[in-house]
């Protein structure tokens, strides 16, 4: 686990004292002041949000238009039952977002997002994106409503290096037949039995 991941886990479990006294919450999980980190951070009827960032394009230079940009983020659920982040949307900035498996589930005091893959896609930015502006993002939970936040674009460099790239969907092999393991070869005629007599009563 890298120096930035470690960092970025103490701040997932960092939450604010104003937690305390709500009874649809879990009890704190810690008491550590929130660790510095470059992302959109904020809390939404329990749940923690930490260091959400969007990867745009390299030092200087700016995600083109209808290109899209992995979010990541960390979560932690910290009400009494487990919740969902169910939907992701930048308005009038991404058309639209991906998110693997539909959604992603959030059990009770777990951080969630801790590691190098991306939360989702954002896709099909409307317009250039330069490093170093901000998306107003909404993120919609099952239980807890919709948390809206400023998330930074930053570049693919430094610490980032280590993020990994959207996970893409592998190639399907080309369909082949027994009798044609080589796309292009002819096909052997299937051997028959030859035509015996007819039987006779």
């Amino acid at each position: 686990m890298t120096r930035r991941f470690r960092m970025l886990l103490v701040a997932a479990l960092a939450l604010t004292a104003c937690s305390c006294g709500n009874e649809r919450l879990a009890p704190e999980i810690g008491q550590e002041e929130m660790a510095p980190n470059d992302g959109g951070n904020g809390f939404q009827d329990g749940i923690a949000i930490r260091n959400v960032i969007l990867v745009g394009g390299s030092a200087g230079k700016a995600l083109a238009s209808g290109a899209g940009a992995p979010l990541h983020m960390v979560l932690i659920n910290n009400r009494t039952a487990p919740d969902r982040l169910v939907a992701i949307s930048a308005p009038g900035v991404f058309q639209g977002a991906d998110i693997p498996g539909g959604g992603v589930d959030l059990p009770v005091r777990q951080p969630v997002g801790t590691g190098p893959v991306p939360m989702a896609l954002l896709t099909g930015a409307s317009r250039q994106l330069s490093v170093g502006g901000f998306v107003p993002v909404e993120l919609r939970f099952q239980q807890a409503g919709t948390a809206r936040l400023e998330v930074p674009v930053m570049p693919a460099t430094e610490w980032r290096t280590t993020l990994s790239p959207w996970p893409s969907a592998p190639a399907a092999p080309s369909p082949t037949s027994p009798l044609n393991p080589t796309p292009g070869a002819p096909v052997s005629p299937s051997p028959t039995a030859p035509a015996g007599p007819s039987p006779t009563g």
